[in-house]
């Protein structure tokens, strides 16, 4: 049996591990720190003893290759998955406008579901319309050279439907201001969302918290199929020789006897091991881009549905979990450096405002800042991402900042350790 080793435990070396462990590769997988997860995991606060996401994820039907993921860990149960698209909106006062599918075929249910988002005007939602019809007939090329806020801009999208619709789509999935990412990018989401069938575009949301959702499953089903998982041990050393990583060196041993590596830590990890400079030619100048998660305690919770989005408001999110509210800031850059204090009253302030939640409701709160959460998807890094495939004959590369064609999601992390897993036999 064919052996590989896979450097770190986040979602791209546990899809990594799986995959293959499910085509009868023996896997080892190695994760410096004691949990696995990597940027997507869960923890227990210590005052409410709930346990809370260090960030907030959603998936979508559009999400191939998570879902084929997901199906074979036996993790369906884990989520709740929509039976149409519903987004609910919020603008201040608690003013209520739904992104809502109609019961009826597709693309019909979607087209409806535009003209009937009353948060923008009915000339706007023609507008809408008009920009998706014409979606298919950009070159990717001619995209390439231009942001997102170009991009709608020249389709001549108003600031309302730009505020209303299209900045809480691409900061929630982007991560990043419209000014910065990639219209390229955005065109490809688009176009796994609504042009990929009736589920593409439906939201789905883990039920448990993030480590019980993707990790113990993971970790279940490496193990039952002859794989192992080291925690607390970190790589210190690639060793090289013709073309081929002939040994690993850990902070507890040397490992040999191996066929594969396969690498799924972050670039700026994987860039400081020595001996990667024979893997890693070029240097990839990502930036990236912070999410900040708010948690609220309320003394009472009277919200009915499991999520809201927020229309021209600092929070961008914010998920009902019944114990707690989760608010999330994406593209969060420019607040990262706030005292917790000053977050908390940009978040007070907001409930207040849009959901009619005073201050005096809450009862406590917990922030989390992962100022390294996602990498911006902006022009100059779109031709530097790698391939899988690297000038290594038995080394390759996973992870969401690979060429995967997608930005950094979970989907594009799991499709990441689906090609490296098929590049090995």
């Amino acid at each position: 049996m064919k052996k590989c080793l896979i450097i770190g435990g986040g979602l791209a070396g546990l899809s990594t591990a799986v995959f293959l462990a499910n085509k009868g590769i023996k896997v080892e997988l190695l994760e410096a720190s004691l949990k696995l997860g990597g940027r997507t995991y869960s923890l227990e606060d210590k005052f409410t003893s709930d346990i809370i996401d260090n960030g907030q994820h959603i998936l979508m039907g559009c999400y191939k290759d998570t879902l084929d993921f997901i199906q074979i860990i036996n993790a369906e149960d884990n989520f709740i998955f929509q039976k149409q698209l519903k987004v609910n909106l919020l603008k201040e006062d608690f003013k209520l406008f739904q992104l809502k599918s109609k019961n009826i075929f597709y693309p019909f249910n979607l087209i409806l579901a535009l003209l009937n988002y009353k948060a923008i005007t009915f000339n706007e939602r023609l507008s809408l319309l008009k920009f998706f019809a014409k979606l298919y007939f950009y070159s990717g090329d001619f995209l390439r050279k231009l942001t997102v806020y170009q991009w709608l801009i020249l389709e001549k999208q108003s600031e309302n439907i730009i505020k209303s619709f299209w900045e809480i789509l691409a900061v929630g999935a982007l991560n990043t201001n419209i000014k910065r990412a990639s219209a390229k990018v955005f065109s490809d989401i688009l176009k796994k969302m609504f042009f990929r069938g009736n589920k593409a575009s439906i939201i789905i949301l883990p039920k448990f918290g993030l480590s019980e959702t993707f990790c113990v499953n993971s970790k279940k089903f490496v193990e039952e199929n002859g794989g192992k998982i080291s925690l607390l041990e970190h790589v210190n050393e690639l060793v090289i020789s013709e073309k081929k990583v002939i040994s690993i060196k850990t902070n507890k041993r040397e490992i040999t006897g191996f066929d594969y590596v396969v690498s799924a830590v972050p670039y700026f990890i994987l860039k400081n091991i020595p001996g990667s400079n024979q893997i890693i030619l070029t240097n990839i100048d990502f930036q990236y881009s912070t999410i900040i998660s708010i948690h609220i305690w309320l003394k009472e919770n009277n919200l009915e549905d499991n999520f809201y989005g927020l229309i021209n408001s600092k929070i961008h999110w914010v998920f009902n979990h019944i114990s707690h509210l989760t608010l999330v800031i994406s593209d969060a850059n420019e607040l990262a450096e706030l005292p917790k204090e000053e977050l908390f009253e940009i978040a007070a302030s907001q409930l207040d405002k849009y959901l009619k939640i005073s201050k005096d409701k809450i009862s406590s709160y917990k922030i989390i800042k992962e100022k390294r959460s996602t990498f911006v998807p902006a022009h100059d890094i779109l031709d530097k991402r790698p391939d899988s495939k690297t000038g290594l004959v038995n080394f390759f590369l996973a992870g969401d900042w690979v060429n995967t064609g997608l930005p950094s999601t979970i989907e594009s992390a799991v499709k990441s350790g689906r090609l490296a897993a098929g590049l090995i036999n």
